[in-house]
């Protein structure tokens, strides 16, 4: 008996495809990505990798764009802006929150989670993203959270 005819063709079939489509991604190379504001700031990161059928979002925290600054008046009003900034850099890379599969949020006080995640609420909803949390010491600028995300993109999706 043949080996086709032991596992079925439809076994045949269905591993070809799933071969077909792992090495069709995995001569995808990925793409670093960031907006004109990016480039211009020049730092030593790229604002989103896309990589296979995922895309990465740096770290991001409450920095009003057109200032470079942190919004006044703590967790609160960073949580805002730091949300907001991940829906953007999603959005200019062709996903939205509700591709989003993984978060990290880091907090410089972990006793303001609660403050943290009534904001997330308002961005995110159900079903949530894996999510991890933890208190950091010393965020980029003095801010009080940083959020990096990770979102399921296929390719076809992106710009």
């Amino acid at each position: 008996m043949s080996f086709r005819a032991r596992i079925g063709s439809k076994a045949v079939v269905g591993m070809l495809a799933m071969l077909a489509a792992v090495s069709s991604g995995a001569a995808d190379k990925p793409q670093f990505l960031n907006s004109p504001r990016a480039q211009e700031l020049d730092r030593p990161f790229s604002e989103a990798v896309h990589a296979g059928d995922f895309l990465y979002l740096s770290g991001q925290i409450g920095e009003d764009p057109a200032t470079a600054k942190l919004p006044p008046g703590g967790i609160g009003p960073e949580s805002r802006q730091v949300l907001a900034n991940v829906k953007r850099v999603l959005e200019a890379n062709g996903a939205s929150l509700s591709d989003v599969v993984k978060c990290t949020v880091f907090l410089a006080d972990i006793s303001e989670w609660a403050t943290f995640n009534t904001l997330y609420r308002e961005f995110f909803k159900k079903p949530y993203p894996a999510r991890s949390a933890l208190g950091a010491n010393g965020l980029a600028l003095n801010a009080r959270v940083e959020l990096e995300c990770i979102a399921y993109v296929p390719h076809k999706r992106t710009r």
